[in-house]
């Protein structure tokens, strides 16, 4: 019998993927950033990270996908929200 596998709920799609990718490009292109790294959270979900600087380089935005309300959402480095966009695939 094959086992059914449960795959997170949060999980970042390629199309999605993709296009965050892009925003992190324009971000470089324009000076507002100098990298982006996907990692994980504490949770283990997939989060960008965009970072700006040399060698003292800082954390300037994080995205992610929020499970209960099925949102991708943007914070600083604080963690304060700097903008949510609704889920609807």
């Amino acid at each position: 019998m094959a086992e059914i596998i449960k795959l997170p709920d949060n999980l970042i799609g390629i199309e999605d993927k993709e296009s965050i990718e892009s925003f992190g490009g324009h971000e470089i292109s324009h000076g507002r950033a100098t990298r982006f790294h996907w990692d994980k959270d504490e949770n283990g979900d997939p989060v960008f990270e965009l970072y700006r600087g040399g060698a003292d380089e800082k954390l300037v935005i994080v995205i992610s996908r929020e499970r209960e309300n099925h949102e991708f959402q943007a914070v600083d480095k604080n963690g304060k929200m700097i903008v949510s966009v609704s889920w609807s695939r």
